[in-house]
């Protein structure tokens, strides 16, 4: 995949975004307008499910937008903090926890949707839960950030990791594979060495730059 196709994927995201955020809206305020009539205390559980999956709706396109799409700016540094919040919102619907261990983190701007698509890596590697913490440190082969995802029967697809590697699926992409392929070629184009360590109920997502300052 050339660059030229990567901008165009992250601008097809955007769109995709763009003309998803109206319609979630209106669904969003017209469940407001349902929670405030007399027909709430009848569908309790209605609009329970339905308050739910509209949360988990507009906080994965919110994600999506965030770590796929398009960006007006990808030049200078920035604080790896800046991620924080559509991150955290993310794990707000997903069975994982989130921890945040890593403080003072200064990255290029080119590897923050990189760190983005890995921390959905690291969630989606727990289907049973547990807690996936954000660690960084000066490591012997230069300076990382960590996406450490502790649980039961935690596991790293062979697909994923070899999309990680940045080596094309065997069987053509997948719904599957297509985002990891996508942080590989991310991480390829910001100069980021993408490693992954596996041990029983644990799988540790490595980022290794020189340009990060830890």
């Amino acid at each position: 995949m050339t660059i030229d196709a990567r901008r165009l994927a992250a601008l097809t995201a955007s769109r995709v975004c763009h003309d998803m955020a109206e319609p979630l809206n209106a669904i969003i305020q017209g469940l407001e307008f349902l929670k405030e009539s007399e027909a709430a205390a009848k569908n309790v559980d209605a609009i329970s499910l339905m308050d739910s999956g509209v949360q988990k709706a507009w906080a994965k396109l919110d994600f999506i937008r965030f770590a796929m799409g398009g960006s007006a700016s990808v030049e200078g540094e920035t604080a790896l903090e800046e991620a924080r919040p559509v991150v955290e919102r993310l794990f707000g619907v997903m069975k994982p926890s989130l921890e945040w261990k890593a403080s003072g983190v200064t990255l290029p701007r080119t590897a923050l949707k990189v760190f983005a698509n890995v921390m959905m890596i690291a969630g989606e590697c727990l289907p049973r839960g547990g807690v996936v913490t954000v660690e960084a440190s000066q490591g012997s082969d230069g300076p990382e950030v960590r996406a450490v995802a502790i649980g039961p029967r935690a596991m790293l697809k062979p697909p994923t990791a070899a999309a990680l590697r940045g080596e094309p699926p065997e069987e053509g992409f997948t719904v599957h594979t297509v985002q990891p392929a996508l942080t590989g070629l991310l991480a390829q184009a910001a100069d980021i060495q993408l490693l992954a360590r596996e041990a029983p109920e644990r799988i540790e997502l490595i980022m290794r730059s020189k340009a990060f300052k830890v």
